[in-house]
């Protein structure tokens, strides 16, 4: 049959005009389907960088909330505070939306699940910071605030760039005013978190001394 259909169309006459309109039909459906299909991932190529600035920049922004609220959490601080602090009560984990009306149908299944683990993730320091409130002291509360500011604030700047390099949208440019936030954020981070490490060992220091205190007394009872 294969050979059949070969052979008949070795005999066709390839300039009647019937066979070079069809040709030419062919040509131009193809070349049609072809700017079609360029026209499409133009138009999707567009739409993902726009949908990547804007979610770039609600990040962005985010961030400099945060930041805006660490200043006001080491301020309330700095007070004299009470139990019922009004100063203290003020500081707290922003909420954090990506806008509304975004396309998110143009931008890949990893990429949207990394974008939505953000807002849980801040939720999540919202519900601790309030948990801690509730048995911490003011001052305590204020600096749990700034440190988990300062923390969600870097990840949202870092989100917001993977975001912009990924879909090929303008670099951010920082003003005058976060021009060092990043460098500010990651100072403030490992400060917090040496004078975490110093607290907890002076906390766990007259533990250890106890211990070793109690080891010749029960020694002697032993004896």
């Amino acid at each position: 049959m294969r050979r059949e259909w070969l052979e008949y169309l070795q005999r066709l006459d390839w300039n009647t005009p019937m066979i070079l309109a069809l040709a030419s039909g062919a040509v131009g459906s193809v070349i049609t389907l072809a700017w079609i299909s360029a026209r499409d991932a133009r138009e999707r190529k567009r739409q993902r960088r726009d949908t990547a600035l804007e979610l770039a920049l609600s990040l962005e922004s985010y961030a400099r909330t945060c930041r805006t609220m660490m200043h006001k959490a080491a301020w309330a601080a700095s007070e004299p505070v009470g139990p019922m602090s009004e100063a203290s009560k003020g500081a707290s984990i922003p909420v954090f939306a990506y806008p509304d009306k975004l396309q998110w149908h143009v931008l890949s299944r990893k990429v949207i699940s990394e974008l939505r683990e953000y807002p849980a993730t801040v939720y999540a320091a919202r519900e601790y910071v309030e948990a801690f409130r509730e048995f911490g002291e003011p001052i305590d509360v204020c600096g749990q605030v700034e440190y988990e500011c300062a923390k969600a604030a870097m990840a949202a700047l870092a989100l917001a760039r993977s975001t912009r390099r990924r879909h090929g949208a303008a670099t951010w440019k920082p003003g005058a005013k976060d021009s060092a936030m990043e460098r500010e954020l990651s100072d403030f981070i490992a400060n917090a978190e040496e004078k975490r490490k110093a607290s907890l060992e002076r906390r766990t220091e007259p533990t250890v001394g106890r211990r070793a205190d109690a080891q010749p007394f029960n020694q002697a009872l032993s004896a």
